[in-house]
C-alpha cells in the first residue's frame, strides 16, 4: 500500500500535463457565459450546442461529455446540481419548461422534449403547430441510453428509466420503467 500516494500523484500529474484537460477547461469556461446562470464545477466537452442559452439555468457540477444539445427557444430549462450528460443528449424546450433535479445521470442518445407536434390531417405536417408542455425530472434519477421522455411526464424521485424506453406517463418514486411505451418493471431496493 505505500505506493498508493505515488500512483495517485502520477495519475494527477498525467492529467494536468494533458492538453485535452486544459482545452476542456477553457471550453467549459467559455460556455459558462452562454447561460442565464451557471454554477461552479461546470465541465463540457466539445461540442456543446446551445440555443436560447439565456433561458437555461444550470446548477453546480454539471458535466457534458460532448456533442450534447440544449435548446430553449421560447421555453425554459432548469438543471439542478450534479447532473451528468453522456454523448448525444438532446434536451429541448419549445415554449414549455423542463426541470431537471439534482444527482441526475442521462445516458447516450437520450431525447427530452417538452413539446408535441400537431397531427391534423387538414394541414401538411411541415405546417403543424407545436403544443408546449412540461417535463419534470426529480432528484436521483438515472435515464438509460436511447431513452425518450415526452411532454407532460414527471419522473419521480429515484426513478430508473431502462435503455431504449419511451416514457409517455409519469412514474412513481423509486420505480424502474422500461419498454415502448414504458411500463413499471421493478423497484429500486
Amino acid at each position: 500500500m505505500p505506493n498508493q500516494p505515488k500512483l495517485a500523484f502520477a495519475k494527477s500529474w498525467r492529467r494536468l500535463a494533458s492538453p485535452a484537460y486544459w482545452l476542456r477547461g477553457i471550453y467549459s469556461f467559455y460556455n459558462r457565459f452562454r447561460f442565464r446562470s451557471c454554477g461552479s464545477g461546470f465541465r463540457a466537452s466539445y461540442p456543446l450546442m446551445v440555443s436560447g442559452g439565456k433561458n437555461i439555468v444550470i446548477g453546480k457540477n454539471f458535466s457534458a461529455m460532448g456533442t450534447d444539445y440544449l435548446y430553449a427557444e421560447g421555453g425554459q430549462i432548469v438543471i439542478g446540481d450534479n447532473c451528468s450528460l453522456n454523448t448525444n443528449v438532446q434536451i429541448g424546450s419549445a415554449g414549455g419548461r423542463i426541470t431537471i433535479g439534482n444527482d441526475i445521470l442521462i445516458g447516450s442518445n437520450c431525447v427530452i422534449r417538452d413539446s408535441d407536434h400537431g397531427t391534423s390531417r387538414h394541414s401538411p405536417m411541415a405546417l403543424q403547430k407545436h403544443t408546449a408542455g412540461e417535463i419534470v425530472i426529480e432528484d436521483d434519477v438515472w435515464i438509460g441510453a436511447n431513452a425518450v421522455i415526452t411532454s407532460g411526464v414527471v419522473l419521480a424521485k429515484g426513478t430508473i428509466v431502462g435503455a431504449g424506453a419511451v416514457v409517455t406517463k409519469s412514474t412513481t418514486p423509486y420505480s424502474i420503467v422500461g419498454g415502448v411505451p414504458a411500463k413499471k418493471i421493478g423497484e429500486r431496493v
